[in-house]
């Protein structure tokens, strides 16, 4: 009888625990929300659109830039096709057009999203690896895995207290990174300090948290992290030896998929000058974009080209916040209609 109380004394706090501490993360909306985790389940989901998409369809590709600066709802509506969303937070997508070219028959448009140091950085790095798990993830995964990740779906939309990350965020809410963040006095200090400071839709859609515009001091924590590396980015000299043959592997699969009638743009964001700088003094535009863009004979746009592209203020120096992703979006999508690249469509009809 005393272990049955004591049983249910323990399930009480355990209980009344859990509640308070959902309840306190609930309390700042400004910093967290319950939301599926963009993991490579999440990804799966949608790169299986791919296979039975047509020659309208649009795909995205692209790295975090792309995930934050296109909103695929506001797409839909100026265009009247909803894209594709494959664009990943912190991986290249040079992977991902590869999975696309070589392992499906798809050829509608490909819209690539090009952050410089994510699209020409190569295929002997850590983040092309680890991009290109999730390609392998999508045709190697387990009917076991599948049924997890669907058991987990109504925590995750419901639950901020679940909040976490692949990327290991420093305010990610999961156990481990909540004991990564203690830190013990008198030990070195090697924890990542970079804060997740977005959300994301259902559709992968990542929208920017108002903090990072009502709280100059929070989007300052972002942007410190980028200043930590950004002066140490080398200058051309070090990679203009790679560069050449990074475009030549890049032409040979854009090659195959615009031979079976596929087409692809490039979409190169902006960066506001500390990010651009240092980017300008690796992959200077003349040298690698020029080139790349001649050498692959595609449509492509860059900021500096257009006033649309590049009027938005960055809050952490590298992404659009949401209300100002809808607009470019929609001018992005009505520049791509007007010049012949996009045709206008009417909204297809879901019941």
């Amino acid at each position: 009888m005393k272990l049955t109380k004591s049983l249910i004394i323990a399930c009480i706090l355990s209980f009344t625990g859990l509640l308070l501490w959902e309840l306190y993360w609930r309390s700042q909306p400004d910093y967290y929300k319950a939301c599926l985790e963009d993991d490579r389940y999440l990804w799966a989901k949608e790169r299986a659109k791919v296979e039975t998409a047509t020659k309208d369809d649009i795909v995205i590709i692209g790295s975090s830039r792309t995930g934050f600066n296109f909103n695929t709802h506001i797409w839909e509506d100026t265009q009247g096709i909803k894209p594709i969303n494959l664009s990943t937070d912190g991986k290249p997508p040079g992977p991902f057009l590869e999975d696309i070219v070589y392992t499906t028959s798809f050829n509608g448009t490909i819209i690539v999203g090009v952050t410089p140091l994510m699209w020409f950085g190569g295929k002997d790095n850590q983040r092309w690896s680890d991009a290109k798990k999730w390609a392998d993830h999508y045709h190697k995964q387990t009917y076991a895995q599948k049924l997890g990740y669907i058991l987990s779906k109504p925590l995750q939309r419901n639950l901020v207290m679940l909040s976490s990350s692949e990327l290991k965020f420093f305010n990610d809410l999961d156990l481990k990174s909540l004991i990564n963040r203690i830190y013990i006095k008198g030990r070195p200090d090697n924890r990542f300090k970079l804060p997740n400071f977005s959300y994301h839709d259902e559709d992968r859609n990542l929208i920017m948290f108002p903090s990072m515009v009502k709280n100059p001091e929070f989007a300052k924590q972002v942007s410190d992290i980028w200043n930590e590396f950004l002066p140490f980015i080398p200058d051309y000299d070090v990679v203009k030896d790679e560069i050449p043959i990074i475009i030549e592997n890049y032409a040979t699969v854009i090659a195959k998929f615009k031979s079976r009638g596929g087409k692809i743009i490039f979409v190169r964001h902006k960066a506001e000058e500390p990010w651009n700088k240092a980017t300008k003094r690796l992959l200077p535009k003349d040298k690698v974009w020029d080139k790349f863009v001649e050498r692959v004979n595609c449509p492509a746009y860059h900021f500096e080209d257009y006033e649309f592209m590049s009027k938005y203020t960055l809050p952490d120096w590298s992404h659009m916040y949401v209300t100002d992703a809808k607009k470019y979006t929609k001018d992005m999508v009505n520049q791509l209609i007007k010049d012949d690249h996009l045709t206008k469509h009417q909204p297809k009809k879901t019941n």
